[in-house]
């Protein structure tokens, strides 16, 4: 039998009509699944629709349970939202990675154009969205970036899908690292003219609840972008995860030491006389069964011995609980790849040892700035696919596009205006260039010339 004949009798019926599908209806009608038949199947042997997955290995035992991938990013994205570092964490790196903003150009002015146009549409609103995306990546491990095209005019819009909706990621069985097909499991609002007759009327009881929706969506739909994995995984992981029990440790002992330092301002007094409590009048109280009730704090004991007055605090033994705060924190940082100072103690190092240091972290920021210049350039090339196939744009339009990061550190920007400049004068680069390539000053040619202007005068 020829390998071609034992893959097509262990394909799954679904994937061989995908295969076999050319046009796109074609290949949604592929992805529906047979009436009546269930969308997933739970069982621990086979994979969804009741078939052994090939694109993985069978002994591919620690795999994360779609559940379990759920419950991840459900305490990440708990812990981004109430846990101060968490917060401090993703922010630190958002602001260092996008800044105000990325910059781009293109070569051809029309396609430059059609680039703004996407960029300032207010549905797309990337501005914000590109913000959005880089605080969801680390929070989630991975993007879901959806178009919707219109053949029309060739206008672009995306959306970002929930993580938490995507229930799994069908591949090709020959290669796990191409997608086939996302499988979204979802709760929307049902909403009819009634109900939103009924909104306008302030009949805020008239509801329909929510309707579940599962939805397969081609592959070619969607850029998945996706970090802290290897090559045989489909999903992403988020960079919390590795932190989250060291954030809840961390937590529980500053929650500790509040408990500790309020105990440690509590206290009583020993009253010692040489008469009995009860002729003293003391606050010796009995309850019901004789027993001495225990005082309350500031209270003041009466005992019967020579008269003495002691003041009775808790001795918490507290001495070494910087150190143990640090060493949890600094778990938290080694996870994160951002530095101490950066959370909370600034106490930790002078100027000269923080810079030196810092250069893990700005590695970590560097890449990040290169992935995202990949995730940009692809969806700029899809808007410029989009204007090509609706003609707006010509079939031959050069599509280069570059897109440009913000320094992250402001001494970068001093150093780079410098090399340009020199660069500038020297002929070997244009003053265009070096302006998209510093598209955070506003406007590099003047700066250039000022400054040769400068040195001229000199």
């Amino acid at each position: 039998m020829r390998l071609k004949e034992i893959v097509d009798s262990i394909m799954p019926p679904i994937l061989r009509r995908i295969r076999e599908s050319d046009t796109e209806n074609e290949v949604r009608e592929a992805y529906r699944p047979a009436e009546g038949s269930e969308l997933f199947y739970s069982g621990e042997s086979y994979d969804r629709w009741g078939w052994r997955s090939i694109s993985r290995s069978i002994t591919d035992g620690d795999e994360i349970a779609p559940e379990e991938h759920r419950s991840i990013l459900r305490r990440a994205y708990s812990a981004w939202c109430k846990n101060p570092l968490a917060g401090q964490i993703v922010n630190l790196t958002t602001w260092f990675v996008m800044g105000k903003g990325i910059g781009f150009r293109a070569k051809d002015d029309r396609v430059q154009s059609a680039l703004m146009k996407f960029w300032r549409d207010p549905e797309n609103d990337m501005q914000a969205t590109q913000h959005w995306m880089s605080n969801e990546l680390q929070i989630y491990g991975e993007l879901f970036i959806r178009f919707f095209v219109n053949p029309i005019n060739g206008a672009v819009r995306i959306a970002l899908v929930d993580p938490m909706e995507i229930r799994d990621v069908v591949t090709d069985p020959d290669n796990v690292r191409k997608a086939v097909a996302y499988l979204r499991e979802y709760r929307r609002r049902a909403v009819d003219d009634e109900w939103i007759e009924g909104f306008r009327n302030r009949d805020f009881g008239l509801t329909h609840g929510d309707e579940e929706v599962k939805e397969i969506i081609d592959a070619r739909e969607i850029i998945h972008v996706k970090v802290n994995n290897v090559s045989n995984r489909t999903r992403g992981m988020s960079e919390l995860y590795r932190i989250l029990p060291w954030l809840d440790a961390y937590e529980r002992w500053l929650q500790d030491r509040v408990v500790l330092n309020r105990a440690k301002g509590t206290f009583a007094f020993l009253r010692k006389i040489p008469v009995s409590p009860e002729r003293a009048g003391g606050p010796v109280v009995r309850d019901s069964a004789g027993k001495v009730r225990i005082p309350k704090p500031g209270s003041i004991l009466v005992v019967h011995e020579a008269e003495d007055w002691q003041v009775l605090s808790p001795g918490i033994g507290a001495d070494d609980a910087k150190e143990d705060g640090r060493a949890l924190k600094l778990m938290i940082a080694a996870g994160s790849g951002i530095f101490e100072h950066y959370l909370g103690d600034p106490s930790t190092g002078n100027l000269a040892t923080t810079r030196s240091m810092e250069l893990p972290m700005v590695r970590k920021f560097e890449d990040r700035q290169r992935l995202f210049e990949t995730v940009f350039g692809r969806i700029f090339q899809r808007v410029i696919d989009a204007g090509i196939r609706s003609g707006v744009l010509p079939t031959d339009v050069d599509k280069t596009v570059e897109v440009n990061f913000p320094p992250i550190v402001p001494d970068d920007v001093e150093t780079l205006t410098r090399t340009l400049v020199e660069q500038v004068n020297a002929g070997l680069i244009s003053k265009d260039s070096a302006r998209r390539m510093i598209p955070w000053i506003e406007d590099a040619s003047s700066e250039a010339e000022s400054v040769d202007e400068e040195k001229r005068g000199q």
